[in-house]
């Protein structure tokens, strides 16, 4: 059956199977996972979270990025997933679409901690969840996004089988016991896209309450409980139940060597991938002429189908955004700031950014629409135009293949160690941050996972709250 397939694979994968350069793509995306989680926990999502979690006054097994305690394995898994997604920096995968970091590499880290698991473990856990998330999500999106139009969010849905992918592989589990665990999150995989509606928060929640599903479901399966063993194909199960065109054959396609890290970008710009490319075409547009933001007429921005459903409706919330989270979804915005202020990271999505009138002034004279030939490319590749009139009558026009930071065109090491000390070093000191990437570096010599963040050092260091740090104006 696909699910105990799936299962083995998981249970048996060797640190030693891995090529090279899929160790090393690992390793990256848990390198700026945790910059990125780490910047995350300061975020006004967040603070509930940590609150809540620190309330529960749990065991101390595992950090909590944000609070100066730890707590349960399955607690810091949920409160770091939450804070891993609410930058929208996360990696990325296209096929899904799915962000799988934020769901995996909480629960691998939590665990790996609590278990005191070395470096090449960690690792072989990590690719084993990134393979589940995407077979997962690529089985329920089918060739025409069904699960979306089900009204599912991937990240959160696929993620709990992905996390408990990798819990189970830092638990050491049997195939079968890595089968129940698949069993036991498919009764927990849950996640909707009704924050599109108003701009809430429970896409973070989402990505955090999966990996905290799958800490829960390898533990669980681990102690004897059972989940039923076909639970992706079989009968009321996953693909049944939450997709109208499954394509089952996806969740074992090239398994074992093709390897899903490989196909997973790291996320440039602060907001929804579908915006990343039009954002590196209003930035070269903006670089190459030297125009200032008053002299725009009117921009025209060509995206995918799926860019369109997702990011340009309704016209009142994407072109007036009443949330962050509204901004981070809007194209008309997340073009409009690229163009004015030449960047779209962290302080481009504040709630003083979402309301600076020269933005909106901007976002308003921009028309989002669909271009059918970008969709003949997609997904492979999310392609993009954008073409900018300005008053004096000039027009200046660019597109992009893909952006910057996908797979085919991962960030250099430098300018992946620049993001993270961008984030992680509004939170942590100088010193904290440097040991943090010197251990980072070194991951797969690392003997014991509990020592990563024994070094953790807050700027503003509260004990027993969670950290508050305001971005810069």
């Amino acid at each position: 059956m696909t699910t105990k397939r799936l299962a083995e694979y998981c249970s048996t994968l060797r640190y030693e199977d891995i090529p090279k350069p899929v160790r090393a793509r690992a390793q990256d995306m848990i390198f700026d996972l945790i910059g990125v989680a780490i910047y995350g926990s300061t975020l006004p999502s967040s603070l509930p979270v940590l609150k809540y979690v620190e309330s529960l006054e749990g065991r101390p097994e595992a950090t909590v990025f944000g609070l100066t305690r730890k707590t349960t394995a399955a607690e810091a898994a949920m409160a770091n997933g939450t804070s891993a997604h609410g930058p929208e920096l996360d990696d990325t995968e296209h096929g899904g679409p799915i962000h799988v970091g934020t769901t995996v590499i909480p629960a691998a880290l939590a665990l790996a901690e609590k278990k005191h698991i070395d470096g090449t473990t960690l690792l072989a856990a990590v690719v084993a969840g990134y393979d589940v998330a995407v077979r997962c999500a690529l089985a329920a999106q089918g060739s025409s996004r069904a699960h979306y139009r089900r009204g599912f969010h991937p990240t959160a849905t696929c993620g709990a089988f992905a996390a408990a992918a990798a819990s189970g592989r830092i638990l050491g589990l049997s195939p079968d016991k890595m089968a129940d665990a698949f069993g036991i999150a498919g009764n927990q995989a849950a996640g909707l896209l009704a924050f599109l509606n108003d701009g809430s928060w429970t896409k973070r929640f989402g990505a955090g309450r999966a990996s905290q599903s799958g800490v829960v479901a390898a533990s669980l399966a681990e102690l004897g409980f059972t989940g039923p063993h076909d639970v992706l194909e079989g009968k009321n199960g996953f693909l049944q139940a939450y997709t109208d065109e499954p394509e089952a054959s996806w969740l074992t396609r090239g398994l074992g060597e093709e390897f899903s890290v490989m196909s997973t970008g790291i996320k440039f710009h602060s907001c929804c991938r579908y915006n990343q490319s039009a954002i590196d075409c209003a930035i070269e547009l903006r670089r190459n002429y030297h125009f200032a933001p008053e002299e725009i007429s009117e921009v025209r921005v060509g995206v995918v189908k799926t860019a369109v459903e997702l990011l340009s409706e309704p016209h009142d919330v994407r072109y007036n955004p009443k949330t962050v989270v509204d901004a981070q979804f809007s194209i008309p915005y997340s073009v409009g700031v690229a163009l004015v202020r030449g960047r779209a990271f962290i302080d481009e999505y504040t709630e003083q950014s979402i309301r600076d009138p020269q933005v909106l002034s901007v976002t308003r004279r921009i028309n989002v629409e669909h271009d059918p030939q970008l969709d003949k490319e997609y997904p492979q590749y999310w392609p993009a135009w954008v073409r900018l009139k300005l008053k004096d009558g000039r027009i200046f026009e660019t597109s992009v293949k893909t952006c910057k930071g996908d797979a085919g065109t991962p960030l250099p090491r430098d300018e992946l160690e620049n993001k993270f000390v961008a984030l992680a070093g509004r939170v942590l000191t100088d010193g904290a941050v440097q040991g943090l990437i010197a251990s980072l570096r070194q991951l797969e010599t690392l003997e014991d996972a509990s020592s990563l963040f024994d070094r953790l050092q807050y700027k503003l260091e509260r004990p027993l709250e969670p950290i508050q740090v305001t971005a810069d104006p």
